[in-house]
This record gives structure tokens, C-alpha cells and sequence, in this order.
């Protein structure tokens, strides 16, 4: 039996799922479940650790540790500031966990791209694209006046299901990882 295509294996199915069950829940009822991310990040470190004794390749167990950190501390610095849900953080450790930093960084990107066009279809949709912009422009040259103004009218922020954007993102770079194998070139 060759373990480290077993091992690869598992980490692409794992992957998988957890992206199809995230962006299921995030559209169905606005959350991404502990139970479905949790045990994300511990099966990528896991079959980190195991692919690396089988020698199947990358991410080795470094580099799944160091994308799972990363990942976390840099959306857990949006969540600081309130740009982003809780559970956001931990999609995105569990990401970096199942693939690594390198895979991280290139998904990134695409899960960047991938948010501002979700935030924008949603604001077209809502009929509050033009106010938004608006409200960017005050919130950059002053941001106290905006928070004012909002909280005067009793408004919250519009929240958009970036789990969405994540899943679209890492997908796209998934994709791009396996270009040649899928095309057959």
C-alpha cells in the first residue's frame, strides 16, 4: 500500500469537505461550525506529520504548523478589529493546516479576489452598493463622523459569508496547484 498517496489523499478529501460543509452552513444559517473546523486543523497537522514520515511531499509537518499560525494570526487580526467573524479565523487555520503556508499564500489571493467580488454582488443586491462607497470614502477620511452617523441611525455594518470567499478562493488556487494534472499537460 502507498502510504503517501494515501496520505495526500486524505488531505485533498479533507480539504474538500470541509470547504463544501463550510460553505453550506455559512450560506444556510450565517456560521461555520466548531465541530467541522476544529477537527480540520487537527487531521491537516495530523496527516502533516504522517505524510512527512510516508514522504509525501508537501506540507511537511513545518509547514503545516507555520500555515495554520499564519493563517490564524492574520485573520485573527481582522476579527480583532471586527472585520470578520470568529469562525473565519479558525476556516482559514484549518486551511493553512490541511495545506500548508506556501498553498496559504497562493490562496490568499484568490480568497482576497474572491471576497471583494462577494462584497460587492451583495451590496448590489441589497440596493446599498453607492452608499457603501460613500460611507468608505467618509470611514477613510473620517472614520469617528461614520461611527456617529450609524450608530445615530441605529445601523449595523452588512455582513457578507466570507466562508464563501474562502472556499471560492482555496478552490481556485486547488486548481491552479493542479493545473497541469487536470489538463493533462
Amino acid at each position: 500500500m502507498d502510504y503517501a498517496l494515501t496520505v495526500t489523499f486524505a488531505r485533498e478529501l479533507g480539504l474538500f469537505v470541509l470547504l463544501i460543509v463550510a460553505t453550506f452552513t455559512d450560506i444556510a444559517y450565517g456560521k461555520i461550525y466548531n465541530w467541522l473546523v476544529y477537527p480540520a486543523i487537527v487531521l491537516g497537522v495530523v496527516l502533516a506529520f504522517a505524510g512527512q514520515l510516508a514522504g509525501a511531499g508537501p506540507p511537511g509537518a513545518m509547514q503545516s504548523l507555520v500555515g495554520m499560525v499564519v493563517a490564524a494570526g492574520l485573520f485573527g487580526f481582522f476579527f480583532a478589529r471586527g472585520w470578520m467573524g470568529g469562525a473565519d479565523v479558525k476556516l482559514a487555520a484549518a486551511i493553512g493546516a490541511l495545506k500548508g503556508i506556501e498553498f496559504f499564500v497562493q490562496a490568499l489571493i484568490f480568497i482576497t479576489l474572491a471576497g471583494f467580488m462577494l462584497a460587492v454582488i451583495v451590496l448590489i443586491w441589497r440596493c446599498r452598493f453607492i452608499e457603501t462607497v460613500k460611507n468608505c470614502l467618509v470611514f477613510f477620511f473620517r472614520p469617528k463622523k461614520l461611527a456617529k452617523e450609524m450608530e445615530a441611525a441605529g445601523r449595523t455594518p452588512d455582513l457578507i459569508p466570507y466562508g464563501v470567499a474562502m472556499a471560492f478562493g482555496t478552490m481556485c488556487a486547488w486548481i491552479l496547484e493542479h493545473w497541469y494534472e487536470i489538463t493533462g499537460g
